[in-house]
């Protein structure tokens, strides 16, 4: 039962880096499931808290994808490359450092990441210091800066777990 749950997780982890360039609604519930996977495989150890936390997290990222209005932001997928890139970026660069560093790495790797698109041609209605910005940054970027995290504490676990 370790072993399915365990490929279970890991199937769930990618299918949530997949999601977050096709069905983004979709990214943190899967990301939270691999998170509750991984932890019934006894592959990583995480406090009830930490699953409260998350579970929650996931739900308001969910209801936040589900509620927005049609056309861009919710109905394009054009910007999500730029933002998971920079947060997965930012999530490595704070792994590098400190597990506790790693989700403000990913925040402001999601940032430069909308930065980085708003200065393409099709993201060029998003101008910096702006309300479009924020709205942006907050419509698609707080469902994947929840994923990208979920991902990173399962793949922390993992470290951990490797000197045991």
């Amino acid at each position: 039962m370790d072993t399915f749950l365990l490929v279970m997780g890991i199937v769930l982890l990618v299918a949530s880096l997949i999601s977050i360039m096709r069905q983004p609604h979709l990214s943190a519930l899967s990301a939270y499931s691999a998170l509750v996977a991984l932890h019934f495989s006894t592959h990583i150890c995480l406090p009830v808290s930490t699953f409260a936390f998350w579970g929650i997290a996931s739900l308001i990222a969910f209801a936040i994808v589900r509620l927005l209005p049609k056309g861009e932001p919710g109905g394009s997928r054009q910007g999500n490359f730029y933002l998971a890139a920079g947060a997965l970026a930012g999530l490595l660069v704070g792994m590098s450092v400190d597990a506790r560093v790693m989700i403000l790495c990913a925040i402001i790797g999601t940032l430069f990441g909308e930065l980085a698109y708003s200065r393409t041609p099709k993201g060029c209605w998003i101008k910096f210091p702006s309300s479009d910005f924020i709205h942006y940054f907050c419509a698609k970027g707080m469902n994947i800066i929840v994923t990208v995290a979920m991902m990173g504490i399962a793949i922390e676990g993992f470290i951990k777990n490797l000197g045991r």
